[in-house]
């Protein structure tokens, strides 16, 4: 199977190196016209080609391959041209990945290409957004939200505010209520891998308000509970 050159248009490249189209038209010619004397395979570099203008006018343009880019990019110095080239690199890995995928981008104009490529930064700018949602901690709001309805399920747990559980203490003087709230976030860390709450991953935050919603103190600690408020004061 015949192997497909694929190449860039001029007017994408003369986006990339910061130039008008006419300007790097006028470069390429200007190469095409040495490398004609120097007998060199120009379709190794540049073809001509052509491209319709917001007027729906044809306009000349040419389309340029990876050793096109290479030369082009000999061109220019300092930053332009590694800007220029880690561009052009990018480009045409791009290329590759959607050969790959099924595309036969030669087929398609030098502006749909370059709506297919818009669409494919859009998808990585897309992913990365992602990536960091899934990344990215609850905020403060979120925190105090957490600490608040756990509050409120540890003061249920113990029969409400006014129950004994609530402010009782053993004979060593040791509250319980301190020990519920303990246990309460010993089982939320365990179940959610974190070692705070703060920690928890925000795209978590509704699982961690249904956990707390449904969390119960484990059987002893319900039964003591239960003993200490049915004692009379």
């Amino acid at each position: 199977m015949e192997k497909i050159e694929q190449t860039i248009s001029s007017i994408e490249v003369a986006e990339m190196v910061g130039k008008e189209h006419k300007e790097l038209l006028r470069d390429i010619r200007r190469y095409v016209h040495q490398m004609n004397q120097s007998n060199l395979a120009l379709v190794d570099f540049f073809t001509e080609s052509t491209y319709k203008d917001g007027k729906g006018e044809t306009r000349p343009c040419y389309n340029i391959t990876k050793k096109g880019c290479e030369f082009i990019a000999h061109k220019l110095t300092g930053i332009k041209g590694t800007e220029f080239t880690a561009k052009y690199i990018n480009r045409f890995h791009d290329m590759e990945d959607a050969i790959k995928s099924g595309y036969n981008l030669s087929e398609l104009s030098p502006e749909l290409q370059a709506i297919f490529f818009h669409d494919k930064k859009i998808q990585i700018v897309e992913q990365r957004v992602d990536k960091l949602e899934n990344t990215m901690n609850i905020d403060y709001a979120q925190q105090k939200q957490l600490k608040d309805f756990v509050s409120e399920v540890v003061v249920n747990a113990l029969g409400g505010r006014a129950a004994r559980a609530y402010t009782h203490k053993d004979e060593n003087g040791v509250k319980i209520r301190p020990r519920v709230y303990s246990r309460l976030w010993h089982d939320f860390y365990d179940y959610f891998n974190i070692n705070a709450y703060a920690n928890l991953p925000r795209v978590r935050f509704d699982e961690a308000l249904e956990y707390i919603n449904r969390w119960q103190p484990p059987t002893n600690m319900q039964l003591e509970i239960g003993k200490i408020n049915r004692e009379v004061a």
